[in-house]
């Protein structure tokens, strides 16, 4: 049986961003709104989380965007040594962008998976899968160069193709299909709110989880849990983890059966995690 651990919304920030000047230094305080601007704070969550995984005895991660806090350089080399110092093998982990993740440029990601993030690109970027027992996982990537005032997602059209292709493919096989994405498949149900925060075209993704029951989405940009239904009354198959940066139960894990993916959801008594299926 397989399982997958997932985390999500890391917002990991670089140790010298106090050097930052004019706009740079606006965006940051900006994006952080509301959150402490405390790098050394987000980067002990963040390796206390991934240590917990590792020690679930989980088969893969999946980490689902808003990975650093705007995309820089530095923050991702954050990134890139907190993975290290994990210990996760980078084969076993796959990585999806958020909107955060390319604020400092539209080509901030693809620049990452070139450098720091390097041994993560046969896992997390453009195009690639993970096959597992059981599960093929595929990294989605909903971000889309914009301005820091608007949060929105996208997916391309390729890549909307290539989830068909494999949607085909693993309901002959049998397997689940997973897709790692930041933003949530569903659309707002205010107009203006989904031009501003949400996928843009979601209606394409919705008509595919409709039409093949065996995909399902791991996602963040809520910050909150959540287990929803493509269907009303059917079983959960999108899933959203409390954001690493602020939520005090980050880690969910999820085991694979008879092409599912069904959640658990962690919580911490005295120290020690217990396991409630949902």
């Amino acid at each position: 049986m397989t399982t997958i651990a997932h985390l999500t919304d890391l917002h990991l920030l670089e140790a010298d961003h106090g050097r930052r000047r004019g706009a740079e230094r606006w965006r940051l305080r900006y994006l952080s709104f509301g959150r402490p601007i405390d790098a050394e704070q987000r980067r002990r969550r963040a390796l206390a989380a991934l240590l917990e995984a590792r020690q679930s005895g989980a088969d893969h991660l999946v980490l689902t965007g808003d990975l650093t806090e705007d995309g820089t350089a530095p923050q991702f080399e954050v990134l890139a040594a907190v993975l290290a110092e994990s210990g996760w093998p980078p084969a076993r982990v796959t990585l999806a962008p958020g909107n955060h993740d390319v604020y400092a440029g539209g080509d901030a990601w693809e620049r990452a998976l070139c450098g720091p993030l390097r041994p993560f690109a046969a896992t997390s970027g453009p195009g690639t899968t993970v096959a597992l027992p059981g599960v093929v996982l595929a990294a989605v990537s909903t971000a889309i160069l914009q301005p820091v005032t608007r949060s929105a997602g996208a997916i391309a059209t390729r890549a909307l193709a290539q989830v068909a292709q494999l949607a085909a493919e693993t309901r002959r096989s049998g397997d689940a299909l997973v897709l790692a994405q930041h933003h949530p498949p569903r659309c707002h149900p205010v107009g203006a709110w989904q031009w501003l925060d949400g996928l843009l075209n979601s209606a394409e993704q919705m008509a595919l989880l409709q039409e093949h029951d065996h995909i399902h989405v791991l996602h963040g940009h809520t910050h909150r849990e959540a287990d929803t239904p493509v269907r009303a009354g059917a079983p959960a198959r999108m899933f959203c983890a409390q954001a690493l940066v602020d939520g005090h139960t980050p880690l969910r894990l999820y085991h694979v059966r008879h092409g599912r993916l069904l959640s658990e959801r962690t919580r911490v008594r005295s120290g020690v995690s217990v396991f409630a299926a949902a």
